[in-house]
């Protein structure tokens, strides 16, 4: 059984026009389309291994960051 229920959100304002975007293209009301985004991301499926008994979490490969780049960012900080 589902329960319907009004609520008030907060939205950050790129996430308001992706869940939008997201409700218009499938043609369904704004609370549907915001209730399948949830459900689809609790149910992502999230990688981790045990290493020496503590969780890791893998990630996709992406660009290594190393401290070269680090402060080639800090000196690009406003």
């Amino acid at each position: 059984m589902i329960l319907t229920m009004r609520t008030t959100l907060n939205l950050d304002d790129d996430a308001f026009e992706l869940a939008k975007n997201y409700a218009k293209d499938r043609s369904i009301t704004l609370g549907k389309a915001l209730s399948e985004l949830v459900r689809r991301g609790i149910a992502a499926p999230t990688r981790t291994r045990m290493v020496n008994g503590i969780v890791v979490f893998d990630v996709p490969k992406g660009e290594r960051i190393t401290s070269e780049k680090v402060k080639e960012l800090l000196e690009d900080w406003p």
